[in-house]
C-alpha cells in the first residue's frame, strides 16, 4: 500500500496561533483494479470514532474497516471488497469507547440495530457505520486565510490538529471563517456549497455526521488527505405514487430513474445532492426512510448513500 505525506500549518481557531501539524494518510484505492470476473462491489467508511467488521471478507472469514476524516486506518483491501451478485454479507458497527452509534448510511439497514444483513446487487454500493461524538481537523498552508474562527465552539480545549482534534456530537453544524480571502486558494472539503471539493467563500460550513479533515487556503483537493469515491441511490416506497427528481449541488449530474430506484454514480463524499419527492395522483408524501419529513432536501455523501422516500393513498 503506497503513502503519501502532507505538512501543513493549521490556523488554531480559538487562540488564533499557527502550529506545525505532519500527517500521513493511504493514498486513494484505484477503481479500476476490479476484478472483471466479480459483479458486486461494496466499500466500507467509518463515519465517526468506530469499526465496521463486514463478514465473509473478499479474501478472508471476515474483516474489519476503520476510517478516520478520509484516511484508512487499516489496509484498504480491509475496506473494499469484491463479490459475486447476490452474495449475503453482515456488517457490524461498534463505537469506539466513549463513543455511541448512530445509524447507517444505508435504509436496509435498521437505524438502531449494529448489525446488518444485505444480499449485493451488481455495482458499487457504499456503506457507512456513523458514531458519535465526531472530530474535525483543519490543516492551514503558510497562513494564507489568516486566523481562523470555528462556531460554536467545542465544548473541550482541543487544537483541531492531528493531535489534538476538536470533537462535536453527531450533526453539530459547525462554520469556519478566515479572515482574510486570497486568490486562487479555497477551503478543501466537504463544505456545502463546494464544487468539486473546492469552496471559494469566506466561510466553511459544514454538517458533521462523520470525522472531517478541512483544509483551509489550498489549491487543489490533493493538497489534503485524498477524497474518497462515493453514490447514491433512492427508492419509491408506499403504496402511493410519486416520483423523484434531483441532482448534484453545484454540478451537472442528474438523478436518473429506472423504475423505483434512482441514482447518482460518480461522486465523491465530498458532494451534496439535493432530492425532491413529487406527490402523483391522489397520494401523498409521507417520509423518507430516516425520518425526514420534508419533500425537498440536501444529503451531504458523507454519511448518506441509500435512501427511499415512501408515498401514501389518500384516504
Amino acid at each position: 500500500m503506497t503513502t503519501a505525506a502532507w505538512s501543513k500549518r493549521l490556523a488554531l481557531a480559538s487562540a488564533g496561533v499557527l502550529v506545525a501539524v505532519a500527517f500521513t494518510a493511504a493514498s486513494a484505492p484505484s477503481l479500476l483494479a476490479r476484478p472483471t470476473a466479480l459483479e458486486a462491489e461494496i466499500q466500507l467508511m467509518t463515519a465517526g470514532p468506530g469499526t465496521l467488521t463486514i463478514t465473509p471478507a473478499e479474501n478472508g472469514d471476515s474483516a474489519t474497516c476503520e476510517v478516520d476524516a478520509q484516511v484508512y486506518q487499516v489496509p484498504d483491501e480491509d475496506c473494499i471488497h469484491h463479490f459475486d451478485e447476490g452474495t449475503t454479507v453482515t456488517l457490524t458497527a461498534e463505537p469506539k469507547p466513549g463513543h455511541s452509534f448512530e445509524g447507517w448510511s444505508d435504509f436496509k439497514c435498521a437505524r438502531r440495530s449494529t448489525s446488518c444483513t444485505m444480499t449485493l446487487a451488481p455495482g458499487p454500493r457504499y456503506v457507512a457505520a456513523r458514531f458519535s461524538p465526531v472530530t474535525l481537523k483543519i490543516l492551514g498552508d503558510d497562513d494564507k486565510f489568516g486566523s481562523i474562527t470555528v462556531t460554536p465552539k467545542p465544548s473541550r480545549s482541543c487544537a483541531f490538529d492531528e493531535t489534538s482534534p476538536c470533537s462535536y456530537p453527531f450533526g453539530t453544524t459547525v462554520t469556519l471563517r478566515r479572515s482574510r480571502s486570497a486568490p486562487g486558494f479555497f477551503w478543501i472539503g466537504s463544505c456545502i456549497g463546494n464544487r468539486a471539493g473546492r469552496l471559494d467563500a469566506a466561510a466553511c460550513t459544514i454538517n458533521l455526521e462523520s470525522s472531517e479533515v478541512v483544509g483551509a487556503g489550498f489549491k487543489t483537493t490533493g493538497d489534503i488527505p485524498p477524497v474518497k469515491g462515493s453514490g447514491i441511490e433512492v427508492r419509491l416506497a408506499g403504496k402511493g405514487h410519486g416520483k423523484l427528481t434531483g441532482g448534484l449541488v453545484n454540478g451537472g449530474k442528474r438523478l436518473t430513474c429506472a423504475g423505483v430506484r434512482c441514482s447518482i454514480t460518480g461522486l465523491t463524499r465530498y458532494d451534496y445532492v439535493r432530492l425532491k419527492a413529487q406527490v402523483v395522483g391522489r397520494s401523498r408524501f409521507s417520509r423518507w426512510s430516516d425520518g425526514v419529513p420534508s419533500t425537498v432536501r440536501v444529503v451531504g455523501l458523507a454519511s448518506t448513500n441509500r435512501l427511499w422516500a415512501k408515498f401514501d393513498k389518500k384516504g
